[in-house]
């Protein structure tokens, strides 16, 4: 056995020297693992999650336009509550210190309900000169209507119109209407003694000067003047009910 042990530790040697070669070229015959390189991001474009940029649009003063075929135009647009294409349109000129006009308010709201869809109601500014803060409430409707909410301070003047008609000031009352209904109070101010203002009610007594109105509430329907009397639920009721039947096929 020790006669042949130099050639077993010669042939182990050479076994060892063999399997070293072959693990070596194999080693250097494989390409580098591949990393992935970044990925680039353009700035310009917002990946999924980020949040999306909202642009403001301008601000649209009430509804879009409506045309009547009486009178000279007034404020353009009209402001305007129900469908544009609605088949009998109410117009109310009005004044907001106006006891009556107060009562006609809650009356119109159960018809523009009642009627939806066939009924649009119309209101121009008509202050008088007897009332003290006919032109101040006026101005205030109009300086909302600037910022697209003309129709609640309309409803608010009306809803507290025992509260600033006995005040002895009544701006206080019409800014605290203005921050209730979350407008730009400060845009607010400035706007209710500003040009546009004045253009829009100058506009509406134009147009009631026109058609000789003298008073306040005045209502027409589709162009035909609803008679003092009928200045309540049922007489505006058949008003509408017989403009419906005159455009019904």
């Amino acid at each position: 056995m020790r006669r042949y042990l130099p050639f077993v530790l010669i042939a182990g040697a050479f076994v060892v020297a063999i399997g070293a070669g072959v693990l070596l070229f194999h080693y250097r015959t494989q390409s580098p693992a591949a990393v992935p390189s970044p990925i680039p991001i353009s700035p310009s474009t917002p990946s999924a999650t980020s949040p999306p940029i909202i642009t403001p649009s301008s601000e649209q003063p009430s509804a879009p336009g409506v045309v009547l075929n009486y009178g000279r135009p007034g404020a353009n647009p009209a402001h305007l509550r129900g469908d544009l294409n609605a088949r009998v349109v109410l117009e109310e000129f009005g004044d907001f210190e106006c006891l009556p006009c107060s009562i006609v308010w809650p009356v119109l709201e159960n018809l523009e309900k009642e009627y939806a869809g066939r009924l649009a109601v119309v209101f121009r500014e008509h202050p008088l000169k007897i009332h003290r803060f006919a032109v101040d409430a006026a101005r205030a409707a109009e300086a909302a209507g600037l910022q697209g909410r003309f129709w609640e301070m309309h409803d608010t003047l009306y809803r507290n119109r025992a509260t600033w008609v006995p005040a002895d000031y009544v701006r206080p009352y019409l800014n605290d209407y203005a921050n209730e209904l979350q407008l730009d109070v400060d845009r607010f101010k400035t706007d209710m003694d500003g040009d546009e203002v004045s253009r829009r009610i100058a506009a509406d007594q134009d147009r009631g000067e026109s058609l000789g109105i003298d008073r306040t509430p005045v209502i027409f329907v589709n162009g035909q003047k609803v008679p003092v009397t009928d200045h309540n639920e049922k007489g505006l009721r058949e008003a509408i009910d017989k403009a419906l039947a005159a455009k019904a096929p």
